[in-house]
């Protein structure tokens, strides 16, 4: 970028007084600008001061980085207002601190920010979203098949629109549907009040078989790491691809306004590790707070902090094949080192939770469990070792060829 001293120099040359240069060079120095060498939506109109509507100048950025093929486009830390969908797919952004301030018709059809594509990112930015429509709009949304490592990182979405009840929000967050990606990290993020902070999903509908049906390719590697969810969930739903290797890790998962069903959901995944999470239910269900479902390979389940603020289970662990039948033979799963608290309700609820036959030869081991109706449950032959049951009424129920261990109950 040119210095202020060669643009001097240039004005001079061709004749422009000196006071015409510092007016300029003023508003250059004022203008916002971008800390590496990107497009910005400034060169397209852009106000970038909360007021203005700058939806076309961001849409038009990003169609002209997509057609120079520029690496990213930069936001550069400003305030944009926009009214409509921002198409931002094939591109990278760089927020720097920027916020997109979205009020857009959901009923319209789109998103508020659509990206995706091969070694993509969003970057420390901000969408502040509101819904006019009653219709559920999806808020970031990534429908790019066969990508490979995406990265939605330090972003912000907040929901300011609530459903007509407190169950939900009509506003979702992250929300990914492409199929046969490779290395997708969704990491340090925060969502707000959008029912739906993660979702990786592809369904069709109730029928279908993933083996002779497929959506698309499979997806893979997986990673939801560091992510703070107020009235927002984190979701791994796909019946009809096939998934694998998924690491959810570290992730804290709180309601305050809304009513939080399945707060954290692993379905029809293989290879799994849920991992040093903090999970909050407050949602009168028989859902789970931290539900797997459908699950086969290695499932690891340890670390993880579940507070239970209603009736309902604490982990709940199937490998039964259910919608897409895609379950495998071979299945291993280890529950270990968890603290689970539940809200003391006499209604029946566990702990952990394996409800399915299927579900053989689980580890449990080395988890507190606290003010259950049932402290462990499980249908299946199972071991059961080292946990710490208390306030429950029935502390185990488990088969007769199950191996019990070292249990401490009171």
């Amino acid at each position: 970028m040119p210095s202020l001293k060669s643009r001097r120099r240039f004005l001079l040359q061709a004749g422009v007084g000196l006071g015409a240069f510092d007016a300029i060079a003023s508003a250059w120095s004022a203008a916002p600008r971008a800390s590496f060498d990107a497009i910005t939506p400034f060169a397209f109109g852009a106000k970038g001061d909360g007021r203005a509507d700058d939806t076309a100048a961001l849409n038009a950025a990003y169609e002209h980085a997509r057609q120079r093929r520029a690496p990213a486009v930069s936001l550069c830390g400003a305030t944009y207002r926009v009214t409509a969908g921002i198409y931002a797919r094939g591109v990278s952004t760089q927020g720097e601190g920027a916020t997109i301030v979205a009020t857009v018709d959901a009923a319209r059809g789109g998103a508020a920010f659509e990206w995706g594509g091969n070694g993509s990112f969003v970057r420390d930015l901000t969408f502040d979203l509101s819904n006019t429509s009653k219709a559920d709009m999806q808020g970031v949304l990534n429908v790019v098949d066969n990508a490979r490592n995406q990265r939605f990182e330090n972003n912000c979405i907040v929901a300011r629109t609530i459903g007509a009840t407190p169950r939900q929000s009509n506003i979702f967050g992250a929300w990914f549907m492409g199929t046969g990606l490779t290395g997708l990290f969704v990491t340090n993020n925060q969502f707000e009040a959008c029912t739906y902070g993660v979702q990786i999903n592809n369904q069709a509908g109730m029928t279908g078989d993933v083996r002779r049906a497929p959506l698309g390719r499979a997806s893979s590697h997986i990673h939801i790491a560091g992510n703070v969810c107020i009235d927002a969930s984190i979701g791994v739903n796909t019946p009809h691809i096939g998934c694998s290797n998924v690491i959810v890790q570290g992730n804290t998962i709180t309601a305050q306004r809304l009513v939080m069903d399945l707060p954290l959901n692993i379905a029809h995944v293989t290879d799994i590790a849920v991992v040093g999470n903090t999970v909050a239910s407050n949602a009168s269900s028989a859902n789970g707070t931290l539900h797997v479902e459908d699950a086969t390979g290695a499932i690891t389940i340890s670390g993880n902090v579940v507070s239970v603020l209603a009736r309902n289970n604490g982990i709940q662990v199937g490998t039964r094949p259910s919608v897409s039948g895609d379950a495998r033979e071979k299945r291993k799963v280890v529950i270990s080192a968890n603290h689970i608290e539940g809200s003391g309700a006499a209604a029946d609820s566990a702990g952990i939770l394996i409800p399915d036959a299927e579900t053989i030869d689980t580890v449990i081991a080395n988890n507190a469990i606290d003010r259950f109706a049932e402290g462990i449950t499980v249908v299946s032959r199972c071991l059961v070792q080292g946990n710490v049951i208390t306030a429950c009424r029935t502390p185990l129920r488990v088969t007769r060829d199950s191996v019990q261990a070292g249990n401490l109950i009171a």
